[in-house]
């Protein structure tokens, strides 16, 4: 009696893992078919009282031709869940996927995004997310430059050292496996990136903390956010257009200063605020009011226009951040000024969120 209903209960267990199940999106899966286990817990708790009630009775002999109870059990949930887990031991291995497919950047606009970064022999270039190393590759072997790619893929990585081998090039560059977000890039010159707008979105908080003020970074199709380019290309390659983006990462230059030298041909207060954002700067009174003059910074260099003063003439300015000084030289000749930056005033110019 009690093995006849055990049959019965292996019969509805292998029903539950062998039912069909409608198409459902992604990692969503797992979690409704445990769902539908779940409606039958009843029937499954019933079984596993007979499966106990079972193994207490005395051994019987075994009739002629009964097939031995097999209870199977749907295990992909907690395999799900595993690889869901998958941590930085399988990066290691080899087995987590890029987070995008890749596809190579035309070699066309691979020299032109060279040519807008502006890249000199001995400088160090970073292409985050390399591929097959060509943008690396390139740098090196027509620029003269150093060039080190980082890739997620160990395909893509075994294929751009075979190709930095065929260049000729291999004792100029290097490719690592690893990942992007986790990777110090702080020792770049120029950084290139063929990524998506949320992915460089996600990387901008790690440039900004990382590189120096004057870094070169190029990126091809996708667009930093609300951080503004300091130059875009479009480059039209067998009928099809593809668009350069190129950007100087700026210092930060925001904080309260006290302004010396020649404050009368400028109109400055002694304290001044500079408020910042990404290249852009606006020079403001030390209560915040009133705007004196606006600019844009390139690197640790800068170039601001100073509103006319009552009965006076606008005056432009270029200059250079150094840490906590500025030095600003009328571009008139007329003059220049210095300031020196409060401390602890200073801003984080694209924090983390």
């Amino acid at each position: 009696m009690v093995v006849s209903l055990l049959q019965r209960c292996d019969v509805h267990l292998v029903h539950l893992h062998e039912e069909p199940q409608k198409p459902l999106a992604g990692k969503l899966a797992p979690l409704i078919k445990l769902n539908h286990h779940m409606k039958s817990l009843p029937v499954l708790l019933l079984c596993a009282g007979l499966a106990a009630s079972a193994a207490a009775q005395p051994p019987v002999a075994a009739a002629e031709n009964t097939p031995p109870v097999q209870l199977s059990l749907d295990t992909s949930f907690t395999e799900n869940l595993r690889l869901a887990q998958a941590g930085e031991s399988e990066l290691t291995a080899g087995k987590v996927k890029p987070d995008i497919h890749y596809v190579p950047t035309p070699q066309q606009l691979v020299d032109v995004m060279l040519q807008m970064a502006e890249v000199k022999k001995g400088e160090l270039l970073y292409d985050l997310g390399s591929g097959d190393g060509r943008l690396v590759i390139t740098a090196a072997k027509n620029h003269g430059a150093r060039g080190i790619g980082i890739d997620i893929d160990p395909e893509r990585i075994a294929e751009a050292k075979n190709n930095a081998a065929a260049a000729g090039v291999e004792d100029k560059v290097e490719f690592r496996q690893a990942d992007l977000f986790t990777s110090n890039f702080k020792d770049a010159d120029v950084i290139t990136l063929y990524l998506l707008h949320e992915l460089n979105k996600r990387l901008r908080p790690q440039i900004f903390e990382q590189v120096k003020p004057g870094t070169r970074i190029v990126s091809h199709a996708f667009s930093m956010g609300d951080w503004d380019p300091d130059d875009e290309r479009t480059v039209k390659i067998k009928g099809s257009e593809y668009n350069a983006y190129f950007w100087v990462v700026p210092a930060n230059m925001s904080g309260r200063w006290k302004v010396s030298g020649d404050r009368k041909l400028k109109g400055l207060p002694e304290i001044v605020v500079v408020e910042q954002t990404f290249q852009k700067i606006a020079v403001r009174a030390p209560d915040g009011e009133a705007v004196l003059g606006e600019g844009k910074l390139q690197g640790n260099e800068f170039t601001l226009m100073m509103n006319a003063a009552a009965g006076g003439q606008a005056t432009s300015f270029t200059g250079t951040v150094e840490g906590n000084s500025i030095k600003a030289t009328s571009t008139g000749g007329g003059g220049s000024w210095k300031a020196e930056r409060e401390a602890g005033t200073e801003k984080v110019l694209d924090p983390r969120t």
